[in-house]
């Protein structure tokens, strides 16, 4: 019988207390840093000697610099275009980071560079679903090229520094 009352207390406190952990409430706004590592493939139409068109697609991973930082481990898909005139381009896409939980959030950026260098660029958050409903805010990235592992697909890691807002 004790035996039984001491099991009973212990989950009991191990129900409370796990509840407190998960069920804990996502702050309504933050700052947030981090990166992603993305893989993807592309298609270019040569436009001539002096330009390029070239879309993208990628998917990859979000990785918060704080562990259980906002939207840590989200996956990312994304697709994006940019125009090159003499190696300088322009760009713009959109994304979308789901959540260990599934919830989504989505995202648009611009951004620019010069083909074979970093690309710098800003980024918005423009909606949500589940928890992200409603979210607003953004900030800036930069983007370096990586050393492929597979031909015909391209590799990056994009560094990113921002703010979010929940209504």
């Amino acid at each position: 019988m004790k035996k039984a009352l001491i099991m009973l207390i212990l989950t009991l406190f191990l129900l409370a207390t796990v509840g407190n952990v998960f069920g804990e409430e996502l702050a309504k706004e933050g700052l947030e840093s981090g990166r992603n590592y993305a893989t993807g493939t592309s298609k270019a139409i040569p436009m001539g000697e002096e330009r390029i068109q070239l879309n993208y697609e990628g998917s990859g991973i979000y990785i918060s610099d704080t562990e259980g930082g906002f939207l840590h481990n989200a996956s990312i898909h994304f697709l994006g275009a940019f125009h090159a005139v003499k190696g300088a381009f322009e760009e713009s896409g959109g994304m979308v980071l789901t959540a260990p939980n599934g919830d989504k959030a989505f995202v648009t950026y611009k951004g620019s560079g010069n083909l074979g260098k970093d690309a710098k660029g800003t980024y918005t958050y423009v909606g949500g679903t589940g928890k992200y409903t409603g979210i607003t805010g953004g900030g800036e990235f930069t983007r370096s090229n990586l050393q492929s592992a597979s031909k015909g697909v391209w590799a990056a890691i994009t560094l990113f520094k921002g703010n979010w807002k929940l209504p």
